[in-house]
């Protein structure tokens, strides 16, 4: 995990030399951060509903509670104190106002959008970067730009048009040096080439299993990764498992570590195989109550605070059930808005779809294209791609935006597609008819929706 990404541990309030008192906790470095504490901050004005607590802004902008505090100290968020219940009113936990986290998550926004913008680097210090470990120089700016090295497919078949000797001595050399980013560019290969979904493994994937690579490799200081000792794995996942990762986090990066040896084993470099009988604790909470949806108010604050292209995103998601990945793969050749359809053509798995679209949707989608037929379409508008947005962190990224202005808990883009089906399974009753517009493989996958939309244990223990 990248320096800025973990989360630090946050200590008792302790007192600075001229008494007042400061929040210290470890950084990733050993050094001791100390910050103001909440005491330290002016109370929120009375009856102004304009700020959110610091739990909210950590889930919104997928941040560490220390990364708030470091935020609220360097002044790029707005904070204030609110009274405890029933307390003293000069203490109480720090509130952000909500202009101000709109304002950082705006900053997030230019930077995942590439461009000319420049934006100072104090609004940026602290999100996650992807780069693994880089931290601008105090006081810089960043230049903001699409990353290098092209695409997935060209970089993985530059490692397979290499000879099987060559191929063999960059791996090993690469495992001896413990190099990352060459083990990362290893790994990346063998998905693309070997992987079960081929050139079609998305982005969001390839990102995912990226810090899986990293992070294994940093785990493993003393062992020979060619050669790891014989419960170097197990341990290790236990100890992901440890420190209160989620079941599905470890699994998946089980599944990371498990690509990085297939491709060291691609590359002829080891036989080694440390992962093959490695099982990571089983998921005990059923899914209906991992992964819930928006609840219909929070989706109507969204769509009265969402215009254009924002208000498209959420309807795709809300309306329609697509994933991330399909919204930003539509175009406005699949939109048959006089047939009152849209067609999917590169689901999940590779599978297409065709999905009705709703009158508010379709008429978010009118406005995004006479928009579009008024600009001068660079980048994806080039492609004739419904939305501007390059990929799915930038979409989160708007979303996380939307619901500060909304005043709505951040879910996640997919809680709107939970949305869509349990809407449509209260509406419809009919389990098939959701497995289709969703497009889910199995009906089974499609049972979570009836769980979510069945009030009936509800109401009838609520008249207890």
């Amino acid at each position: 995990m990248d320096a800025l990404e973990r989360r630090d541990e946050v200590s008792r309030p302790s007192r600075a030399a001229d008494g007042q008192p400061v929040a210290r906790w470890d950084g990733p470095d050993g050094e001791n951060h100390r910050s103001m504490c909440d005491s330290d901050l002016a109370p929120s004005p009375p009856g102004d509903d304009g700020w959110v607590p610091v739990g909210e802004v950590v889930r919104t902008a997928g941040i560490t509670e220390a990364m708030a505090y470091r935020l609220i100290t360097r002044g790029v968020l707005e904070a204030c104190r609110a009274p405890r219940r029933g307390g003293d009113p000069g203490r109480g936990r720090a509130r952000v106002s909500r202009a101000s986290l709109t304002a950082y998550l705006d900053a997030r926004v230019k930077r995942a959008t590439g461009g000319a913008a420049r934006v100072p680097t104090a609004a940026l210090a602290d999100a996650p970067s992807t780069v693994p470990g880089a931290t601008p120089e105090p006081g810089a700016e960043l230049a903001l730009g699409p990353p290098a090295g092209g695409s997935a497919a060209a970089r993985s078949d530059a490692w397979a048009g290499l000879e099987p000797d060559e191929l063999r001595r960059r791996a090993t050399a690469a495992a001896h040096a413990r190099d990352p980013a060459a083990l990362w560019a290893l790994t990346e290969a063998w998905l693309i080439q070997e992987g079960k979904a081929g050139g079609r493994t998305r982005a969001h994937t390839l990102r995912a299993y990226r810090r899986g690579v990293l992070d294994l490799v940093a785990a493993w200081p003393g062992e020979n990764l060619l050669h790891p000792s014989r419960r170097a794995a197990t341990r290790w996942v236990r100890a992901l498992e440890d420190t209160g990762k989620k079941p599905a986090t470890v699994q998946l990066k089980l599944a990371a570590a498990r690509a990085l040896y297939a491709a060291l084993r691609w590359a002829g470099a080891t036989d080694a195989a440390p992962f093959a009988g490695v099982r990571a604790a089983p998921e005990k909470t059923a899914p209906w109550d991992r992964r819930k949806p928006y609840p219909p108010a929070d989706v109507e604050r969204l769509l009265a605070a969402a215009t254009g292209e924002d208000r498209a995103l959420v309807l795709l998601g809300a309306h329609a059930g697509l994933r991330v990945s399909e919204a930003l793969a539509l175009r406005h050749a699949d939109v048959r808005l006089s047939d009152g359809e849209l067609d999917v053509r590169d689901g999940k798995g590779g599978k297409a779809r065709t999905v009705p679209v709703s009158e508010s949707l379709a008429s978010a989608l009118r406005e995004v294209a006479h928009t579009d037929s008024q600009d001068s379409r660079e980048d994806g508008h080039a492609e004739g791609r419904v939305l501007r947005l390059r990929d799915d962190r930038q979409a989160r990224l708007r979303l996380r935006r939307l619901t500060v202005a909304a005043g709505v808990p951040y879910r996640g883009y997919h809680a709107l597609r939970h949305y869509c089906g349990t809407r449509l399974m209260r509406d419809t009753g009919d389990l098939d008819t959701v497995a289709r517009v969703l497009g889910h493989s199995s009906i089974e996958t499609a049972r979570v929706y009836a769980k979510w939309s069945d009030q009936g244990a509800k109401t009838a223990i609520g008249r207890w």
